[in-house]
C-alpha cells in the first residue's frame, strides 16, 4: 500500500511542477520583450516533457502537427515518422526553397526532470536543449504566417524522427530529387552552441560491440565481460589513426555485469570514430571492428559487431559563401564566433553540392540531470536565423 501512496505522491508532485512551470511561462509570455524567443522557450518546455525516444516519435509529431495547424500550416508525415511542412513566401518566384531541419528525438527525456522550470535568467529541464531546434522551426512558421519574417523563397520545415547523428538517406534523397523540394541551402537547427561557426565537416561511424563470454556453472571463469570491454577500450585508445591527429575514437558507452555478486558474462561498448578524411575514416572503421573481434577472441567471447550509423565527411568548399554570410551576421549581432568542425547529418547535402550548415540557437549547458538554457541568448539566436533567412533572398547569393 505504501508503494502506491509513494507513487501517487510522486505523480502529484510532478503534475504540480508542470503546472507551475506552465504558469511561469505563460506569465512570461504576457510581458515578453521578445515574444517569439519566449514562444520558442514555451514550445520547447512543452515538447521536452513528451516521452522520447519512441518509435516514429508519434507523440512529439502530434504536438508539432497541432501547433502548425493552429497557424494554418498543413504538414505531411511519412511512414518513418518524418514530418515536413512548407511555408510559402510572399513573393511568387520560381526559386529553390530553404530547408530547415530539426530532430525530434531526445536521449535525455526523464519522467519528472524533463517537466522543466524557469527563473529570470535560465530555463532548466532534462532534454530541454534537444527540444529548442523543433520549437525554433515552429517560431519560423509563426513569423512567416504573421508577416514578421518576410522571405522571397519558400521555407521547408523538416522534423526528423531520427536523431541528428543519423542520416535519413532515403528522405534526403527524395528532397534532393524532388521537382519542388530541392533545397538551395540547408540549416540544421540545434539548441545550443550559439556562435559556433562550422568551417569544416567531420564524418563519423558509430559502432556497437556486444560481447558474450561462456557462462559455465562448473567453474568460475578467470575473466569477465568487464575485462574484455576494458581491453577493447584500451586498445582503441592507443591507436594513432593519422599523422595530423585529425581522426580520433571515443568510447561513448560501456555496460557490463549482472549485479553485485554475479560474474558478468555480457558486455556492451559503443564506439564513435571521427575524421575529416574519408579514406582514413573508412580505414579506422574496419580497424575498430577488427580490434573488437580480436579482443573477443582473446577472452574466448562471442562478438556481435555492427555499424549503427554513419555520417559522410562534408565538402567544406560548398559552404564558403554561406560561411562568410553567417560570420558577417554574427559580427553585426556581436555574437562571439568560435570556429570548429561540425558533425551533423546535413553534411550529406554538401556531398551533393548543396550548401548546408549547423546553427546553434542558444547558450547553455547539457548536464547529467538537466540542461540549462540562458534565456536571453535565445533572442540572439532567433535574430541570427531570421536575419540569415532574409539576407539569403535579398542578396541573391543562392542559385
Amino acid at each position: 500500500m505504501n508503494i502506491f501512496l509513494k507513487l501517487k505522491d510522486t505523480l502529484t508532485a510532478a503534475y504540480q511542477k508542470l503546472v507551475r512551470a506552465s504558469k511561469t511561462v505563460l506569465r512570461s509570455l504576457k510581458k515578453a520583450q521578445h515574444p517569439l524567443a519566449e514562444r520558442i522557450l514555451s514550445d520547447a518546455m512543452q515538447l521536452s516533457g513528451i516521452p522520447s525516444p519512441t518509435e516514429k516519435e508519434e507523440a512529439r509529431s502530434t504536438f508539432i502537427v497541432e501547433r502548425l495547424a493552429s497557424l494554418g500550416v498543413q504538414s505531411t508525415l511519412d511512414d518513418a515518422g518524418h514530418l515536413l511542412a512548407r511555408i510559402p513566401c510572399t513573393v511568387a518566384e520560381d526559386v529553390k526553397p530553404i530547408l530547415l531541419v530539426a530532430a525530434l528525438p531526445s536521449e535525455h527525456w526523464h519522467p519528472t526532470a524533463s517537466l522543466g522550470s524557469l527563473d529570470t535568467e535560465k530555463a532548466y529541464g532534462s532534454g530541454l536543449a534537444d527540444a529548442i531546434g523543433p520549437a525554433t522551426l515552429l517560431a519560423v512558421a509563426e513569423a512567416m504566417k504573421t508577416g514578421s519574417l518576410r522571405c522571397n523563397r519558400d521555407v521547408l520545415l523538416l522534423f526528423t524522427a531520427s536523431p541528428s547523428g543519423k542520416v535519413p538517406v532515403d528522405l534526403y534523397n527524395s528532397l534532393i530529387e524532388g521537382s519542388e523540394t530541392t533545397p538551395a541551402a540547408v540549416f540544421s537547427i540545434r539548441g545550443l552552441s550559439l556562435g559556433v561557426l562550422n568551417t569544416s565537416y567531420k564524418g563519423t561511424y558509430q559502432i556497437r560491440v556486444h560481447l558474450t563470454l561462456e557462462d559455465s556453472e562448473d567453474a568460475e571463469s578467470r575473466y569477465s565481460a568487464v575485462d574484455a570491454i576494458t581491453q577493447l577500450a584500451q586498445s582503441l585508445s592507443l591507436v594513432q589513426w593519422d599523422e595530423k591527429g585529425e581522426t580520433n575514437s571515443v568510447i561513448s558507452r560501456i555496460e557490463a555485469g549482472f549485479g553485485f555478486g554475479k560474474h558478468p558474462t555480457e558486455g556492451l561498448a559503443e564506439i564513435e570514430l571521427y575524421s575529416s578524411d574519408s579514406a582514413v575514416l573508412e580505414m579506422a572503421m574496419k580497424a575498430a571492428i577488427a580490434t573488437a573481434e580480436k579482443s573477443a577472441a582473446q577472452y574466448k567471447a562471442k562478438a556481435l559487431v555492427e555499424v549503427v550509423s554513419s555520417i559522410p565527411v562534408g565538402k567544406a568548399e560548398v559552404n564558403q559563401e554561406l560561411t562568410k554570410l553567417v560570420a558577417g551576421i554574427m559580427k553585426d549581432l556581436h555574437i562571439k564566433i568560435r570556429e570548429k568542425p561540425a558533425v551533423s547529418a546535413v553534411s550529406y547535402f554538401t556531398t551533393k553540392n548543396i550548401p548546408a550548415m549547423v546553427l546553434g540557437m542558444a547558450r547553455g549547458h547539457i548536464g547529467l540531470e538537466q540542461d540549462e538554457i540562458e534565456v536571453e541568448s535565445l533572442e540572439l539566436g532567433r535574430k541570427l536565423l531570421f536575419t540569415l533567412l532574409e539576407k539569403l533572398t535579398k542578396e541573391g547569393n543562392l542559385s
